[in-house]
């Protein structure tokens, strides 16, 4: 039985913090038992003490550094999730292997990751409570385990234009790398559209999602950069941190990229704000796909796809770690494809296909 399942009504959160320093361990502990939903029940400084703590309180929730001794973060949580299922939340260095790691992290069943520095500020605090409070409601049993095989990359000449093709918008947060990994790497090579893929995660471990998908997928993938033109076969990872729109010069769709405005309480990226432009301008050749993840962010942009014309499609609640985000598009008034995680890469070839055959995509 998943943690979640046995938790007991009306009483905090119990958490096990996994930090090798004792410094980040003394803050993380004492942000936590700042909120009175939450009660940290033990500590470890190494992955072994870690996992017998795991055994010993059986938490409903641990937090988890990747750089310990004796066993790492990625080692300690492979043990957790095949021995102990217990939601996991990954706190990482904002280094170049502590990206990597994460997302390794992430193959093998942690429910998502908090950066321990942003923007220059120290240890995130708020965030980490609430991604404490969201895992501790997860079914790990959702949990996609181990990356898939590896596609072979197929070279093709590009025949389209961004005129022509049409746009695929796939906007997800928590549980979202896990479940790009399941749609992106079964999209056929000569797909006549251009992907583009919003995942809200903070500056730099975009550029990784990046290039983990381009690693597994048949398609180019790679982060967006300003003025990317718009074509098919290419799928762009808008950049954390910052918000991508759609901008069509003279007939020539590109891609713009605007820092998020700290009066802003959006998410950064936001998938509102990139349907939303893409819908004004591709009309009924967008198509629109939500899924896991916390909050309403799709919603608005969803509904601008459709009054465009354009199609949409979302996660089921069964496959969705999270079903807030999916789950609010889906219970809207908008008309929606609503299929399981593993139905969605044929769903989005199937709705192209369909605007081929009416004459809408040539």
């Amino acid at each position: 039985m998943h943690s979640a399942a046995r938790r007991v009504a009306n009483r905090p959160i119990r958490v096990l913090v996994g930090e090798d320093s004792k410094f980040m361990r003394c803050m993380i502990v004492d942000a936590l038992n700042a909120d009175a939903s939450i009660e940290v029940v033990g500590t470890g400084s190494n992955g072994c003490e870690v996992l017998r703590k795991v055994a010993q309180l059986r938490p409903d929730c641990v937090t988890l550094d990747l750089e310990m001794p004796k066993m790492d973060g990625l080692e300690t949580l492979r043990y957790i999730m095949s021995e102990w299922p217990t939601p996991v939340i990954v706190l990482s260095a904002h280094t170049a292997d502590g990206a990597r790691m994460t997302f390794e992290c992430l193959d093998y069943g942690a429910v998502d990751f908090v950066a321990k520095t942003q923007n220059g500020k120290t240890f995130p605090a708020e965030e980490l409570i609430v991604q404490v409070k969201m895992a501790a409601a997860v079914d790990v049993g959702k949990v996609r385990f181990a990356p898939p095989e590896r596609s072979l990359k197929v070279e093709w000449t590009v025949r389209r234009t961004g005129e022509d093709c049409c746009v695929v918008l796939i906007g997800a947060s928590t549980g979202g790398p896990q479940a790009l990994m399941e749609i992106i790497p079964k999209l056929p090579p000569h797909l006549p559209a251009c992907i583009i893929v919003v995942q809200h995660m903070p500056t730099n471990f975009t550029r990784y999602l990046a290039e983990r998908l381009d690693g597994y997928s048949h398609l180019v993938v790679r982060e967006a950069r300003e003025g990317d033109v718009v074509r098919p076969g290419l799928v762009l990872v808008a950049p954390g941190g910052l918000h991508l729109f759609l901008e069509d010069h003279g007939g020539r769709p590109a891609i713009m990229l605007v820092r998020r405005n700290e009066a802003q309480r959006s998410v950064c990226p936001s998938i509102d704000f990139a349907m939303t432009s893409f819908a004004d301008v591709y009309r009924e050749r967008t198509v629109g796909v939500v899924l896991t993840g916390m909050g309403r962010d799709g919603t608005a942009g969803c509904r601008a796809i459709r009054q465009s014309g354009g199609r949409i499609i979302c996660q089921d609640e069964s496959t969705s770690m999270v079903f807030g985000m999916p789950g609010s598009v889906a219970g809207s008034d908008i008309g929606v494809e609503i299929l399981p995680l593993q139905e969605i890469a044929h769903g989005i070839v199937h709705t192209i296909g369909e605007l081929k055959s009416t004459g809408k995509l040539l």
